[in-house]
């Protein structure tokens, strides 16, 4: 008996599950492909993930999100129009970022970080001109006067460093929306309900590129050298029959370590499957008794319902270290 039917009609027809890819590979064996490395499809996918998604602040995140979702009172696509995110038990949208929100972050980062630099070397160009002074290598007046040229040099930087750090943290707490840069519309969405993957107009808001079952896609790791040479590795998503790709970064943001973009795919890949559980993660704690599948596989496990909500801190990270050792043996 199928999910659609065990749970009357609460899945649509088109839902995940792994047989239907299996069948659509049988299909499809000659389909066009692109430069990367094609990562498998699993049967049975484990309850894995990366790092990120096992992250204990998820947890205030996930509550947080849901009372401003049902303070709203809405539900489906108008959870991303109000909230320009969504990730909980019927579909995953991440925010959708403009090239503003990369400025007005790492001018704010680097505001806070050579505001301190500079005030750091000041004292240090201070201490030591007054131990030139007291061991008498210079006379006091030409220490003092040393130390208020260097003061004029340092402290009008000190004062843009410190606007930048501030200005940003202002515009972050005041005007989120300017300080993240948050399109109007998604990147994607990855429905469980459906079973379908969507891929949007990246400027365009709500402007579909793509809508296609979520097997009809595969995935690659695609490699490309940071700075300093070495490979730095992202998923992405690839549509053979409209030969449209989707980098999944905005999820699973790029990295060196091969076997976290792999858990990331095995992640989608369980969220998707409606004859498994959603990934158990903290930030979807709050979300799976909503699940049919998810609600009933937790019953049979006598499951805590509050499994992570429950724990410390530490023994959250505790957990999500193992995770991410596991991940790195991930090829």
């Amino acid at each position: 008996m199928s999910a659609n039917e065990s749970f009357g009609g609460y899945y649509a027809d088109t839902a995940y599950t792994p047989d239907k890819r299996r069948h659509w590979e049988e299909e499809n064996p000659e389909r066009d492909k692109i430069i990367g490395s094609r990562l498998s499809w699993d049967r049975k996918t484990q309850d894995t993930g990366p790092k990120e998604m096992y992250d204990p602040s998820h947890i205030e995140m996930a509550e947080v999100e849901e009372e401003k979702r049902q303070a709203s009172d809405v539900e489906g696509d108008d959870v991303f129009k109000k909230l320009k995110a969504r990730y909980d038990h019927q579909a995953m949208m991440p925010p959708n970022y403009k090239i503003t929100a990369v400025v007005f972050y790492m001018t704010t980062a680097f505001g806070k970080g050579f505001f301190f630099i500079s005030v750091i070397v000041y004292a240090l160009m201070i201490l030591a001109f007054l131990g030139a002074a007291v061991f008498q290598v210079k006379s006091f007046g030409e220490s003092f006067g040393a130390v208020l040229e260097g003061g004029g040099m340092i402290l009008p930087l000190s004062v843009f460093f410190f606007v930048a750090w501030k200005g940003g943290e202002f515009l972050e707490k005041k005007h989120p929306d300017i300080f993240l840069g948050l399109r109007k519309g998604p990147v994607w969405k990855a429905d469980r309900q459906t079973g379908t993957l969507t891929l949007y107009h990246p400027k365009k808001a709500w402007k579909k590129r793509v809508e296609a079952p979520f097997y009809e896609f595969d995935a690659y790791l695609q490699s490309s050298p940071d700075t300093q040479g070495s490979a730095t590795y992202t998923l992405t998503l690839y549509h053979p029959q409209t030969r449209v790709s989707q980098k999944m970064k905005s999820f699973f943001p790029s990295t060196k370590m091969q076997g976290e973009l792999i858990a990331g795919w095995q992640f989608l890949q369980r969220y998707m499957d409606v004859s498994q559980p959603l990934p158990d993660v903290p930030g979807l704690e709050i979300h799976r008794h909503k699940d049919p599948t998810t609600a009933a596989a937790d019953k049979r496990r006598r499951r805590n319902p509050r499994f992570w909500r429950d724990k410390s801190e530490d023994e959250i990270k505790k957990i999500q270290e193992d995770k991410y050792r596991k991940n790195t043996r991930l090829r």
